[in-house]
């Protein structure tokens, strides 16, 4: 049953946006780490 709501059309959309933003946050050198979290904080508002 979970299966079959994933492929909902509000659930693909959701799973895109999820792939889409973790790719911008990789691109733009943001860490998964949340001891390099700060930095990446301070360094997204430097620019």
């Amino acid at each position: 049953m979970a299966q079959s709501s994933m492929n909902t059309p509000y659930a693909q959309r959701l799973a895109e946006k999820f792939r889409e933003s973790q790719g911008y946050l990789r691109a733009n050198g943001f860490s998964r780490s949340t001891k390099t979290l700060y930095e990446d904080i301070e360094t997204s508002t430097d620019k």
